[in-house]
């Protein structure tokens, strides 16, 4: 049993985490914190689903009490400032921002815009994406949980690219997410009135997730990737759909790279290959650790098409660290993430 716990407990996927961990199997305490609080509120009033369910207060600052992880659910700079007094302690970390995702420090400062207050983070965090780093994660004292949009783009790409079928430099992916995906604090772009009955795209070249995605495809790839990536805001409140392009090196049928990908992901929990034919859907994975992929060629323009769907506050955010944290502390990778999914 563990004693975890959670920094920027208030936001989305702070609550969200919450929520998984207070009914984890495995966690026989849970400490919430976030300086949006002034004094301990309980998480129902912050996630109204959990009124009744639970006492579980949110406190204002860490009492610096011990556990086994901590995982912060924080802005770009948190982490870099407090991470290292975790590690100190031999407490391990779970990191949901960009303070740790990147291997290059001057590619960090190019997409992030700040300067990394403790570079050595950046050499000792391992990539979160158990699909490709369970044993890494498995030994880390710290692991950056990926990017909601890498996450998506990256799954759907990853047999393709790794089996050397498609032209790495003809790579796009197009994705539209819900507007959780933009976090609490919002600007205008994001109230209700500017989302309702609108979609478009935001970000178009310089998105920072874009040198995640390069990063992680390139690595499998063994060579660079510069993908060209798109996002787009849904008038939804969570979910990711991405629709992910690449040209075929070689005229190939869609059976085949169907068996490709069901055969590298069938022993993955959290991911489905649909059978051929059937898309992916938003309201397949809300509330799910789920990614659902469904493989599609179009055999006119030798082009593969892929589409990718998962939750953005899940698998693309607090699922996936409970699944790193699963894997950081020895517990089954699937606890207390197959119990039925709760809405915002």
């Amino acid at each position: 049993m563990a004693t975890v716990k959670v920094i920027g407990a208030a936001g989305y996927a702070g609550h969200e985490l919450a929520r998984l961990l207070i009914s984890h199997p495995n966690v026989e305490s849970v400490r919430l914190f976030d300086l949006q609080v002034s004094e301990p509120t309980p998480i129902w009033k912050l996630r109204p689903s959990l009124r009744g369910t639970t006492g579980q207060m949110v406190e204002p600052k860490d009492d610096g009490s011990p556990a086994d992880l901590v995982l912060f659910a924080t802005p770009d700079g948190v982490t870099m400032s407090l991470a290292r007094s975790y590690l100190d302690r031999g407490i391990r970390v779970v990191d949901f921002s960009g303070d740790t995702r990147l291997r290059s420090l001057d590619t960090h400062k190019k997409w992030y815009g700040i300067d990394h207050k403790d570079p050595a983070l950046l050499d000792e965090a391992v990539y979160g994406l158990p699909e490709i780093h369970r044993k890494e994660i498995r030994e880390a004292r710290i692991v950056a949980n990926p990017g909601c949009f890498p996450t998506s783009v990256t799954l759907g790409l990853v047999p393709a690219v790794r089996a050397g079928i498609v032209d790495t430099s003809t790579l796009i992916a197009d994705c539209k997410t819900g507007v959780s995906g933009a976090g609490f604090h919002l600007n205008g772009r994001f109230h209700f009135p500017e989302c309702h009955d609108n979609l478009n795209a935001y970000k178009v070249t310089g998105h920072k997730h874009v040198p995640e995605i390069d990063q992680e495809l390139g690595l499998l790839a063994g060579s660079e990737i510069r993908i060209t990536f798109v996002p787009h805001l849904l008038p939804a409140s969570r979910g990711i759909l991405s629709t992910l392009y690449a040209t075929l090196n070689d005229p190939k049928p869609a059976a085949e790279i169907q068996s490709l990908y069901e055969k590298a992901y069938e022993n993955e929990p959290f991911v489905r290959v649909l059978p051929l034919g059937e898309e992916c859907c938003l309201k397949g994975v809300q509330g799910s650790n789920f990614c659902d992929l469904s493989v599609h060629v179009d055999e006119r323009v030798r082009r593969l098409i892929v589409t990718s769907a998962i939750d953005n506050l899940v698998k693309g955010a607090s699922g996936q660290a409970v699944q790193n944290m699963n894997l950081m502390l020895g517990f089954e990778e699937t606890a207390g993430l197959l119990q039925p999914g709760l809405w915002l």
